[in-house]
């Protein structure tokens, strides 16, 4: 008999190897630049070993974050989800455990006296039998018992799929690592957008303040006559745009606060942030590191790589299902049909054991496909992880060449408004004099009151790249607990 079965294992060890199909595994491997730039750091360490409280120095910013974190809605179904990959893995880890089940039975059957169980039953119930013994009819059968069933895990094909499940959890920590990741960006940009905006509303009642004085001082060179209706229409014209300006910037700003509240499940209310100058003046990490850090840093990346590790256990689990499998069965317990006698041992007790080996010979080329298909999702997978790579180190690479860019833009831009100003006031001055017309004022007025609110958008789009940098670079990471169950 054991040479027997040890003919068939290796019979259909030959069978799996002859059936399985020759799918080519797509490479895996992915290569990336030695730096971003050769502006950037070739230093290992990383903004994105920050976390958010350390990179991003505002403090009035820094409790909007934390709130958020804790109340937004999707992102709390991004922990709930790494919570279900945890339990998949506890169900995978139970697949060394045999299956154990109880049960308790009674019945009342009744045989035909023209059956073979109703003759049997007659001729067994003879006079040299014990009577406790004879078969009652209509029969009565209770039962009470425990049974099990374990496949054992010859080939690994349990360990494989655990080690998926294990892959698949990880990956799920960092799909929530990467979704905070975003969340803090959209807090943090969100927040720097509420600030421009409250300063377009300064800067525009500014312009309003000044255009106001030039319209009380056109009236009254119009009343001497020495200057005419016309300028003074104009004036006014531009005065009533910038109050509508200011209108619409202040809805924008009630539209802003209620897109901050949502982002940190709160109901519209106001917002505190600080004012643009104390914002300007704060600093960012600026050591960007070197691309292969990428691969360790940033969690959507390393979701791709616990992605593509699960499908390579899946490959090897499916593989395995060509093998032969043992299982091992049982049952026992207290079986009788008097109910005085149920519980009498050893005479009631009925116990069974077997093992049996089975191994796949014809299902309809069931397994093949299966792993066939596990051999294409992988290859699915590898194209995801590579393009998630390829994807991420362009966006940071963009990101750096931006932030290079807009500091230029900055240093060009106060240059500008410098000059602006010293405009504004000498056309101002030559106005009263009389030596320009109306005109000329309006128009140098629009140019630095545009110009100023082109500075401030370009010093909050600055504080915006660094925080979509720091999200490209990694988002710090994720803290949460570590299975309970270990591999």
């Amino acid at each position: 008999m054991k040479t027997m079965n040890r003919i068939m294992i290796l019979a259909a060890v030959s069978m799996a190897a002859a059936c399985t199909p020759a799918v080519e595994l797509t490479d895996s491997t992915i290569e990336l630049p030695d730096s971003y730039s050769t502006a950037a750091s070739a230093d290992t360490l990383t903004i994105a070993d920050m976390s958010w409280e350390e990179f991003f120095p505002d403090t009035v910013l820094q409790r909007h974050i934390r709130t958020a974190l804790e109340g937004n809605y999707s992102f709390r179904s991004c922990l709930d989800r790494v919570r279900l990959a945890e339990n998949e893995l506890r169900t995978a880890r139970l697949g060394y455990w045999p299956s154990v089940s109880a049960g308790l039975s009674a019945g009342l059957e009744r045989f035909g006296e023209y059956t073979m169980d109703g003759v049997g039953n007659a001729t067994t119930n003879t006079p040299d039998l014990d009577r406790s013994k004879h078969i009652p009819d209509p029969y009565p059968d209770f039962g009470l018992g425990l049974s099990f069933s374990w496949e054992v895990d010859l080939w690994g094909k349990v360990t494989q799929k655990k080690r998926a499940a294990l892959s698949r959890w990880t990956a799920s920590r960092e799909a929530a690592s990467f979704a905070q990741s975003i969340l803090v960006s959209e807090i943090a940009m969100t927040y720097f957008d509420l600030v421009n905006l409250d300063m377009k509303h300064q800067i525009t009642t500014a312009a309003i303040d000044f255009i106001a004085k030039s319209c009380e001082l056109t009236e009254d060179l119009k009343d001497a006559g020495e200057m005419t209706q016309l300028a003074v229409d104009q004036f006014k014209a531009r005065l009533l745009e910038l109050k509508g300006e200011l209108l619409d910037t202040e809805n924008r700003i009630s539209a802003m606060e209620r897109a901050l509240c949502l982002l940190m499940g709160k109901f519209p209310e106001h917002v505190d942030r600080r004012d643009f100058y104390e914002l300007r003046e704060m600093q960012y990490p600026g050591d960007i590191g070197i691309p292969d850090l990428l691969l360790t840093r940033r969690p959507d990346i390393r979701e791709a790589e616990m992605t593509l590790a699960a499908a390579d256990c899946d490959i090897k689990a499916a593989r395995r299902a060509f093998y032969p499998g043992l299982r091992i069965g049982g049952s026992g317990g207290f079986d009788a049909f008097d109910i005085g006698k149920f519980f009498l041992a050893p005479a009631s007790l009925a116990y069974e054991i077997a093992a049996g080996l089975t191994s796949p010979v014809f299902n309809a080329g069931q397994i093949r496909n299966e792993y066939s298909n596990a051999i294409v999702r992988r290859n699915i997978v590898v194209n995801s992880y590579k393009e998630t790579v390829v994807r991420a180190y362009s966006e940071v690479a963009g990101l750096i060449e931006s932030n290079e860019n807009i500091m230029k833009r900055i240093s060009v831009k106060k240059e500008e408004m410098r000059t602006g100003k010293k405009a504004t006031d000498s056309a101002n001055e030559l106005f009263r004099m009389q030596f320009i017309g109306y005109l000329e004022v309006l128009s140098a007025d629009r140019d630095y009151f545009e110009c100023c609110e082109s500075y401030v958008g370009l010093e909050i789009e600055r504080m915006k790249l660094q925080a979509d940098l720091y999200r490209a670079l990694g988002g710090g990471g994720f803290t949460q607990p570590e299975p309970s169950t270990a591999l």
